[in-house]
């Protein structure tokens, strides 16, 4: 009887097992189904390392390169391009496996190699040094970016960042924790109701996330590989090697919300103590997506800072 009993369990636990690992391929392959070549595009298109690279370049006077965070786009400055641009030569991408670009089913996608991929849009378009912004993910992108190679990166801007080395755990890329990455990761862009509440948490006033947003978010999440490529970031992420903050010496504002729940203010003082010329500015009435909510605000204070300003 005991026998039994534990073969009827072993036989359940791995059907649950074979379960979790067949449901996101299922949800996936029923939710992702456009190609992005055949999807418009706000920007232009370059190949980096043969990767096909979305951006858009607006704007004149110093450069300043905006970095989207986990999930994001360049449509996560929709109200900050427009005004930056009429002072600066605003350039924004979608990093490898986002918003239009390319998702190749293979490939280093940790931030490390993100800056890297940055890096080389710079080269291309002619900008030798610049002022960067990276807001959650990107921040880390853009810290390392700085730290690896400072003559790149003027000033820095870090939006409710993500501390490099701490965005995921180690144990992360070690198996099963993948498997259970694109699991999670299938259910959050794929799951109309999960979905609109995780994206409902990065707002203060969660009325804020507007249906045309929402459904900028789903139509980007439809192109095939989007699944795969967040989770690849998680897995690579959590085998990039530590980051010594002390290394990047370039001016930094830490711009955050006063309310956010992923990357809190905790975590802004700590890498104010980390990093030697870092200055933290809160706006009010904000959460982690604090350029969108509090656009005018954060555009001010993004100004003022690259001006030489007080903040």
């Amino acid at each position: 009887m005991v026998g039994r009993r534990i073969l009827l369990l072993g036989g359940l636990m791995a059907g649950a097992l074979a379960a979790l690992w067949a449901y996101p391929r299922w949800l996936v392959k029923r939710c992702e189904n456009l190609d992005l070549a055949d999807v418009p595009k706000p920007g232009n298109m370059i190949r980096l390392d043969g990767v096909g690279i979305h951006y858009v370049d607006r704007g004149q006077g110093p450069p300043l390169v905006l970095i989207h965070g986990l999930a994001g786009s360049i449509g996560n400055f929709r109200y900050n391009i427009p005004v930056l641009s009429e002072h600066l030569r605003v350039v924004a991408l979608d990093l490898k496996g986002f918003g239009y670009s390319e998702r190749p089913a293979a490939g280093d996608y940790s931030p490390t190699a993100q800056a890297l991929l940055v890096g080389e849009l710079m080269d291309r378009l002619g900008i030798p040094r610049a002022a960067v912004l990276g807001h959650s993910m990107g921040g880390a992108i853009a810290l390392r970016l700085a730290a690896t190679w400072p003559e790149k990166v003027d000033r820095l801007i870090l939006v409710d960042s993500v501390p490099p080395g701490r965005m995921v755990p180690r144990f992360a890329a070690s198996p099963p924790l993948p498997s259970f990455l694109r699991l999670g990761t299938a259910l959050v862009l794929h799951q109309p109701r999960l979905r609109e509440i995780v994206l409902r948490q990065g707002f203060y006033d969660p009325a804020f996330l507007s249906p045309e947003m929402l459904e900028e978010f789903r139509r980007i999440a439809r192109i095939r590989g989007s699944a795969n490529a967040i989770a690849s970031l998680l897995s690579d992420a959590a085998r990039d090697e530590p980051l010594d903050l002390s290394r990047v010496r370039q001016p930094v504002l830490l711009l955050w919300g006063r309310h956010d729940r992923l990357t809190g203010l905790r975590v802004a003082r700590w890498l104010a103590d980390q990093i030697p010329d870092a200055r933290l500015q809160v706006i009010e009435r904000a959460r982690h997506m604090v350029l969108e909510e509090q656009a005018e605000e954060a555009n001010e204070a993004i100004l003022a800072f690259l001006s030489g300003g007080s903040t």
